[in-house]
């Protein structure tokens, strides 16, 4: 799974159900609805992307192997216990692997955090926190909803050290 190509795929197919949405409320049909609000259905949607492109950019740039954390705000007024409870995981990775991985870290109420809707795309369950090993921006794995073991995490990190 390439990031550029599911960004792509996401994005495509959220622009489908916002030309869908506005077709269906103003009785219009689909190529109507491209014809008269195309340009700014196109400028809300580059707008929306923006966040993760920048992201999706600054990851790629990393030759070593990335590990993307997406979770709750610890400050946040709601706090997520699942992301609590990995977060000693994570800087367990942090301590073993050092600089030979990139740790990158996003919170799920920025911009970039829509992310994980883009790694995401509908196994089971969306539930925080999101964890991708990403390398030559290929998602090699993700985990999500629930505290990885380190040793799990290490099945896949492992080969790419």
């Amino acid at each position: 799974m390439h990031l550029k190509a599911l960004v792509s795929q996401h994005q495509q197919a959220f622009k489908q159900k916002v030309v869908q949405t506005l077709a269906a409320k103003h009785s219009m049909n689909i190529e109507q609805v491209l014809e008269e609000y195309g340009d700014v259905i196109g400028q809300y949607i580059q707008k929306k992307y923006r966040g993760i492109r920048l992201a999706i950019s600054e990851i790629q740039e990393f030759k070593r192997p990335v590990v993307l954390n997406i979770r709750r705000d610890p400050c946040s007024d709601n706090v997520c216990m699942i992301c609590e409870r990995d977060q000693p995981n994570i800087e367990e990775l942090q301590r073993l692997y050092g600089d030979r991985l990139v740790f990158y870290a996003i919170y799920d109420g920025s911009p970039e955090g829509a992310l994980y809707h883009v790694i995401h795309q509908g196994e089971g369950e969306k539930l925080l926190p999101l964890t991708a090993v990403i390398h030559r921006g290929e998602v090699k794995k993700y985990w999500s909803g629930r505290p990885v073991k380190v040793e799990e995490y290490r099945e896949y990190l492992d080969s790419l050290v």
